[in-house]
């Protein structure tokens, strides 16, 4: 061992390193062969060639004596902890209570790729491989300028050079106005330089003996005899670019977009299908490898994924380390299936975080289904913009589905530079009654609604919207008091095994399952996050008024199993001061209150007593945005913005420190709502985390987003804290909520404090 070079305090040679790194990086080539093709087709090189070199050459910088030298002494102390203790390296790693080891390695300060771009200077690495070994460990970035330009250890300026390199490759794009460059060039130096790092990272859990999630290639088999209209329509048109359809809730649009997904797929036009749903409200939002299971499931986020895995982590935790493997596989877009939320896509058009690049370069061989987005949001409509105006530089197929797309968008998405004739519509079952609106009712505290809560009651299943979780709360405590007791409150503020919970009692007692056994019993009180994400029904639905576009998505879940009925909705008025309480839908502004959003005063202005048919409420969509998206002063800046990141970051990261699964910068918004950051509900049982991988998967299972002004509120009244961790080497802080602020009945509420209502 002594005469060899090693790759990690563990042993591991570097030779043995290098080669796990190189049959990683063959696997990704013959796995992806769509990917590696239009890869050509786009940049005219060769991205296997480029990832074979890069994969060869990536940790000769390992070779440096003093690193070397550091690496043993590492290495000498795991085996004198081993002689005593008999354990592996991941075992001494957790017993140093620090959950990494390397300390001697620390210390140089050395970066070993720098010296692997110095070491094969002579060789003339193409840029795109220069940077992809400069940024396999995610140190290319301002915030880490200064171990470029540090020239001990016998780098005689020479890492400052390379450093003085990749600026001015760099500042080749100026601007947001080279935006369409940026596009192309973050697609060439983004597959190697992502594509590495996947391989280094899968090398490496194979020398730690993980089993890791094999790379599956996407397959659906339409699951019905023969197809419904919408399914047509996707038959006749998939090969559009951008296809605009619309289709009424239940009409078959799960089986469409997987049929259309088939279709990009099998004509070489995609790699793989993205869902990007429009809410944000699941704290990782993403459900993995659904291909089979989605059209039954209809479960949109990322309970899915403990669905999957539940009843085997039970009884093997080997189990749960191969599904979250599996799951970060997901949030880098590398399933065959992913469904994120459009959140997820925009923030890493910041490319604000090394893993932004792969996310981008994956979606860019990917095709793209947008379900169901917010019409009435201007703000994320000039980020969906953006994104799109990516999209079609990538060549990236988009499907955009919905129960109630108005005509108007097609002017609005024309701007992105996607051809767009019409929106192709499912009018079969058009002129059928669905709903009545039976009653409208204002009302400014709960219990006003007594009479209407009586008749759930007497029903015994029902659907109540609350549009904020504050009155979410305090209708379940309602219905508590009267000792009902077959009520379930969901909204965003459970962490997502309780999510996984809370979908699995609401299916049990209001699925279709329970209908066709005629077992249905239930209260659901949902937020926002029960518009698309659960496939229940009730004949009996009160709800606030929300937004057309959103109406109809709740109206969706009326009378859902049993077409024969006619549901019935109880609309009503949220009030305060005597005026209409628009939360969260509009402006919060001082001294004035909530601003309603024209789109919530319209809709409250066509709604009237009556039944309504799909195509009324299409036709009531259409008035409500009667034109084209006018964007704002402020939602343009903002969109602006997300090109500027794009532009100035296509390279080399900033100096910021943006956290996985963050949805902000701190220049720009996804949405426009004051920023939300995540609150374990649960204490770690350590500070030191070894990467990013292991910190976020903590967060998945204990982490719930709050809005920062709450957070604020929180600190000060002693429900939240703040604690110091470490994640490799680096310092961060984390929220905590100290017992008893959670549970897992109510999720996340500060009950004993008066509430502000907030975006959900």
């Amino acid at each position: 061992m002594e005469s060899l070079h090693l790759a990690k305090p563990s042993g591991v040679t570097l030779q043995e390193h290098v080669n796990n790194v190189i049959d990683e990086g063959n696997s990704i080539i013959n796995s992806f062969p769509i990917t590696i093709q239009k890869y050509k087709s786009m940049v005219g090189k060769d991205l296997d060639k480029r990832l074979r070199v890069a994969c060869k050459y990536h940790d000769d910088g390992k070779q440096q004596p003093v690193w070397q030298t550091a690496c043993r002494n590492d290495y000498n102390m795991f085996l004198e902890w081993q002689e005593k203790h008999g354990g592996d390296y991941l075992e001494f790693c957790k017993a140093s209570n620090k959950g990494f080891s390397g300390g001697s390695l620390m210390k140089t300060g050395i970066r070993h790729e720098i010296f692997s771009l110095i070491m094969n200077n002579h060789r003339k690495f193409s840029m795109p491989v220069q940077v992809a070994i400069a940024a396999h460990h995610a140190k290319l970035n301002n915030k880490n300028e200064h171990r470029w330009k540090d020239d001990k250890h016998g780098n005689k300026g020479e890492g400052a050079e390379l450093w003085r390199r990749f600026k001015r490759e760099a500042n080749t794009i100026k601007d947001r106005h080279d935006f369409r460059k940026a596009i192309q060039l973050i697609y060439e130096y983004s597959g190697p330089r992502s594509l590495l790092q996947i391989a280094d990272h899968r090398a490496s859990a194979k020398e730690s003996k993980e089993i890791l999630p094999l790379f599956i290639k996407f397959s659906y088999a339409f699951p019905h005899n023969e197809k419904r209209n919408v399914q047509k329509i996707i038959d006749e048109y998939w090969q559009e670019d951008l296809l605009l359809v619309r289709a009424p809730t239940g009409a078959g649009k799960t089986d469409a977009s997987l049929l259309w997904a088939a279709k990009q797929i099998e004509s070489g036009r995609a790699e793989r299908l993205v869902i990007a749903m429009p809410t944000r409200f699941t704290s990782n939002a993403l459900s993995i490898n659904v291909a089979n299971s989605l059209s039954d499931t209809g479960l949109y986020h990322s309970s899915a994924w403990f669905t999957k895995y539940r009843e085997q982590v039970k009884s093997d935790k080997g189990i749960l380390k191969y599904a979250k493997k599996e799951h970060e596989l997901a949030r880098l877009l590398l399933t065959p299936v992913t469904v994120c939320t459009i959140d997820h896509l925009l923030i890493a058009l910041t490319l604000t975080r090394e893993d932004h690049h792969g996310v981008l370069f994956n979606l860019a061989n990917s095709c793209l289904v947008i379900d169901e987005a917010d019409f009435y949001d201007e703000f994320t409509q000039a980020n969906i913009l953006v994104l799109l105006e990516a999209l079609r530089i990538w060549q990236v197929p988009v499907l955009i589905m919905s129960a109630s797309l108005p005509e108007s968008v097609i002017s609005t998405y024309k701007q992105s530079g996607f051809v767009i004739n019409d929106i192709k519509e499912d009018k079969s079952d058009g002129n059928r009654v669905r709903a009545e609106i039976t009653t409208i009712t204002e009302y400014a505290e709960v219990a006003e609604l007594e009479e209407l809560f009586m008749q759930c009651i007497a029903k015994e299943s029902a659907i109540i919207y609350a549009n904020t979780i504050d009155k979410a709360f305090h209708i379940y405590s309602w219905l508590k008091k009267k000792n009902m007791q077959d009520v379930t409150l969901y909204h965003s503020r459970f962490t997502e095994p309780d999510k996984k919970n809370k979908e699995e009692e609401l299916i049990n007692k209001l699925g279709k399952n329970a209908w066709n056994s005629n077992k249905v019993k239930g209260i659901a009180i949902l937020t926002q996050i029960g518009e698309l994400s659960i496939n229940i029904s009730a004949d009996i639905m009160l709800t606030d008024l929300c937004p057309i576009d959103r109406f109809v998505q709740r109206v969706g879940r009326l009378s859902r199993f049993t077409p024969e009925k006619v549901g019935e909705v109880h609309l009503l008025y949220p009030m305060k001061d005597s005026m209409l309480y628009p939360a969260p839908y509009g402006t919060y502004q001082r001294g004035l209150g909530w601003i309603p959003i024209a789109p919530l005063l319209k809709t409250k202005e066509l709604l009237t007593e009556k039944g309504y048919s799909a195509d009324e409420f299409v036709q009531l969509v259409n008035e409500v945005y009667p034109e084209g998206i006018k964007f704002s002063d402020k939602a343009i800046m903002n969109a602006n913005m997300l090109k500027d990141h794009l532009a100035y970051h296509w390279l080399i990261g900033p100096k910021e420190d943006v956290q996985q699964d963050a949805d902000d910068t701190v220049h720009w918004k996804s949405r426009n709502i004051q920023g939300n950051d995540t609150v374990l509900v649960k204490r770690p049982d350590s500070i030191y985390f070894r990467n990013w991988t292991d910190i976020n998967e903590f967060k998945c299972e204990n982490g719930v987003d709050l809005p920062l002004y709450l957070i604020d509120k929180g600190r000060k009244n002693n429900k939240l804290y703040d604690l110091e961790i470490f994640i490799g080497e680096d310092k961060y802080s984390i929220i905590v909520a100290y017992p008893g602020v959670y549970s897992s009945e109510i999720g996340l509420i500060f009950k004993d404090e008066e509430m502000e209502d907030y975006f959900l």
